[in-house]
């Protein structure tokens, strides 16, 4: 911090120094974002349907670790069968730190206002109970997702006969590198592994792989990232593809465009 002349003209009288007190941590805060991406890709695969999705969310923190929060994004059809087309995660949890490493603990509630299996039906399997932990050091962060629901996204068990598997169990593995590589632009690596319960949809893993770039332009951040999938099944590919009469392949590999702000 640059001296005032005052300052310094106390310094030379020789005065005692008063020491800059640290503002004191609030109890909690409040941030929001808000973002526009060219494809919101969720787990290696589209939610959609290819096409830009806009997003944002408000978390609330509190100075002993727990927090709650809120984050929702634009779908496609086939993410939200007949509904409203807006995906709503409602979490909350506790992050604290161990030694230098950062842990976080938490749940987690995927909601589909509206959604149904189909019209007129009033059932809606999209909704996914889950649970999260995940730990960080330095630039890697490490996360473990179990489906606490019998349905995960739709897939199942439902008021349908041909929905008769229970997906609860399902987990998802990731991991993420994260590191500035040079002022204002962020480097980040991921990988996922995600092991669907009772091999729903006929297959036991599918692995999802991004590598992406940021830059901060005055608080606005411009993200560039290709993301890839593999492993998956005939019978996956069947699921994760659209039936919007564009037949479109979700899982494809893609090269994503985005803008993102805090606030």
């Amino acid at each position: 911090m640059k001296k005032t002349l005052i300052a310094l003209s106390l310094a030379a009288m020789t005065l005692p120094a008063l020491a800059q007190q640290k503002a004191p941590e609030p109890d909690f805060t409040i941030t929001g974002n808000f973002g526009i991406t060219t494809d919101y890709r969720f787990r290696g695969v589209s939610q959609s349907n290819k096409d830009p999705a806009v997003q944002g969310g408000i978390d609330f923190a509190h100075k002993s670790g727990f927090y709650l929060g809120n984050w929702n994004s634009s779908v496609s059809e086939w993410a939200s069968a007949f509904g409203s087309g807006i995906e709503m995660d409602l979490y909350g949890g506790y992050k604290t730190e161990i030694a230098g490493v950062a842990v976080d603990a938490g749940l987690i509630y995927y909601y589909y206002p509206g959604a149904q299996q189909s019209a007129p039906s009033t059932f809606n399997p999209f909704h996914t109970r889950g649970l999260y932990l995940g730990s960080g050091y330095g630039a890697i962060r490490m996360k473990m997702s179990r489906t606490m629901s019998d349905r995960y996204f739709a897939l199942g068990k439902g008021n349908d006969t041909s929905l008769t598997r229970d997906a609860s169990g399902t987990m998802y593995y990731d991991v993420t590198y994260t590191k500035e590589i040079m002022d204002k632009t962020t480097l980040k690596l991921h990988f996922g592994s995600l092991d669907l319960a009772n091999q729903t949809p006929g297959t036991s893993s599918i692995r999802d792989y991004s590598v992406g770039l940021a830059y901060d332009v005055s608080g606005w951040i411009l993200g560039a990232t290709y993301v890839k999938t593999s492993g998956l099944s005939n019978a996956a590919k069947s699921w994760f593809t659209s039936t919007d009469g564009r037949g479109t392949k979700l899982y494809d590999s893609q090269f994503l465009v985005s803008v993102t702000k805090t606030f």
